[in-house]
Order: structure tokens, then C-alpha cells, then sequence
């Protein structure tokens, strides 16, 4: 497996990040352009969300941990192959650096899908968290 990470400073306050984030069912409400379908199998750790986004395709990530204490949560791929990966999984953590700003870690571990490269596949992760950081950013700052 593959690693990747990569923190990301946001002018936003932690909490709301993390109110975004621990959201795991809420994903498409502000990631992935808001597009595509999303269903949820099951509540809390454990819980499944299946969705089927435009240019990725079905996939569906695991919830493996949900901390509020840390601000951490953690997840794995069940199936698809988002960005050219065949597994993947990631532990996503927030900081608070100030009172309305915060730095979010993220870290993946990924093995490339058959027939991609491995370093397309690190610049697609690490394009997709600089996507995502700057959804939520504009997610919560659209209140």
C-alpha cells in the first residue's frame, strides 16, 4: 500500500469543520459538487454509504471511527475504484489552530486499481482533499 498525506489550513472554526465531517451520511451535502445519489446502510461506526457519483461511479465507503474527542474519523473503501484505487482507506483529523481557523490532516493509504499508475493516483487523492477542504469551506461559510 501507498500513503499519502497531506494537512490543509482552513479559515474556519474546528468545530464547524468537524460538524461537517462527522456528518458521514451527509457527504453530498456539500462534497462532490452536490451531485449524485447516496443511500446509507446501517447507523453509527460501521454504517456503509453507497453512492454514485458523476466520473467516479458506484462506490461505498465504510465509517471505522468517529471520535469527537479528537476530532477524527476514519473510513475504508468497500467497493469502486474512486481516483484509480483498488482499496483504500483514510483518517481524516482536525485542529483547531485558532479561534475561527483549523488545519485538517489528512492521511490515506491506497494500492492503485489494475493498469494505473501509482503517482496518478496520489495526484488524484491529493487533489481530491484539496477539493474537499475547500468545499466545506465554502459548505460552511454558506451557513
Amino acid at each position: 500500500m501507498s500513503s499519502l498525506d497531506l494537512s490543509v489550513d482552513l479559515d474556519i472554526a474546528a468545530q464547524n469543520a468537524w460538524a461537517v465531517l462527522a456528518d458521514f451520511p451527509g457527504f453530498l451535502k456539500w462534497a462532490a459538487g452536490r451531485q449524485g445519489s447516496i443511500e446509507v446502510e446501517g447507523e453509527g461506526v460501521g454504517m456503509i454509504r453507497h453512492m454514485d457519483l458523476p466520473g467516479t461511479g458506484k462506490m461505498a465507503e465504510r465509517l471505522d471511527r468517529l471520535d469527537p474527542e479528537t476530532m477524527t474519523i476514519g473510513y475504508t473503501l468497500v467497493y469502486g475504484n474512486p481516483a484509480g484505487m483498488a482499496k483504500y482507506q483514510a483518517v481524516v483529523n482536525v485542529n483547531g489552530t485558532a479561534e475561527d481557523t483549523c488545519r485538517i490532516d489528512w492521511h490515506g493509504e491506497f494500492t492503485a486499481a489494475a493498469g494505473e499508475d501509482e503517482n496518478t493516483v496520489s495526484g488524484n487523492l491529493e487533489a481530491a482533499y484539496h477539493g474537499m477542504s475547500a468545499a466545506l469551506v465554502e459548505y460552511v461559510k454558506q451557513g
